[in-house]
């Protein structure tokens, strides 16, 4: 018996010390470098969300316009909810996008018309801007070298602080070729590209388990002494809208007044 306690004894040590040296050999994630990191962030995605937002600021009054938009399917559609807050007053709208029309949500029924004309861009504007983010997908070399990193067990942050003016200038163009809900608004955001000063922009990239999780650039201007200017392109949820696609309700859409589209929604 007392051989048999001593034999089964050792026989436990010995499944006690297989299963360490089984943990220790169980390898850990390597660290990635920042160049790994990066890397990551240029990878294409299918589908997403995105806020796009133009904020126009002096000391007395602030006016917001943001195009809070879903995207995916193939070929990509986007739906889409405007919003232009002023004095307090927010109004708002609905539309989805495709690759031939605008489909406008008029409460009691759908509208129906074509993006540039009510919009001031065309679908492959709004598609390269939102899908093809060269800041994300083709990081300039200055960009890359501003970011630093800072690690928490497999999640990975880059920062950057920038103020290259033709950095700014590029990440700008698509947010004020692509955020108006008008014609006239897009008028009105050209100008202030057109005349306002860049000051700084503002890059945050996070990757978890080697997937980009979220991504927001946010870009500071001068418009004169007294405007101030701010853009923003904030991702995230990516692969979340994968199979999008414009609901009958909307595709049933009645032609769009001839007024309402030349006048277009302020």
């Amino acid at each position: 018996m007392k051989f048999k306690r001593i034999f089964i004894a050792a026989c436990l040590m010995g499944a006690l010390i297989a299963g360490g040296c089984s943990k220790q050999q169980k390898k850990s994630e390597p660290v990635l470098t920042k160049s790994q990191v990066v890397d990551q962030t240029k990878k294409s995605f299918k589908s997403g969300e995105v806020i796009q937002s133009i904020r126009l600021s002096t000391d007395t009054s602030t006016q917001i316009v943001s195009a809070n938009t879903n995207f995916g399917g193939d070929p990509t559609v986007f739906h889409i909810t405007n919003q232009t807050t002023s004095k307090g007053k927010t109004q708002s709208s609905e539309e989805w996008i495709n690759m031939n029309n605008v489909y406008l949500n008029g409460r009691s029924s759908w509208y129906k018309a074509k993006l540039d004309k009510l919009s001031g861009h065309t679908y492959a504007e709004l598609l390269e801007a939102i899908t093809n983010n060269t800041t994300m997908t083709d990081p300039s070399p200055k960009l890359v070298k501003a970011f630093k990193m800072k690690r928490n067990k497999n999640t990975y942050t880059l920062t950057a602080d920038i103020k290259d003016q033709k950095l700014m200038k590029d990440a700008a163009d698509p947010i004020f070729g692509t955020t108006g809900q008008s014609a006239a608004q897009e008028k009105v955001f050209r100008r202030v590209q057109k005349y306002g000063k860049y000051q700084n922009m503002t890059v945050k990239a996070v990757v978890k388990n080697k997937k980009l999780t979220s991504y927001n650039l946010f870009i500071n201007m001068k418009l004169g002494k007294l405007m101030k200017v701010r853009l923003g392109q904030s991702y995230g949820n990516f692969g979340s809208h994968d199979f999008l696609k414009v609901p009958d309700s909307a595709l049933n859409a009645k032609p769009m007044p001839k007024a309402s589209t030349k006048k277009g929604s302020n």
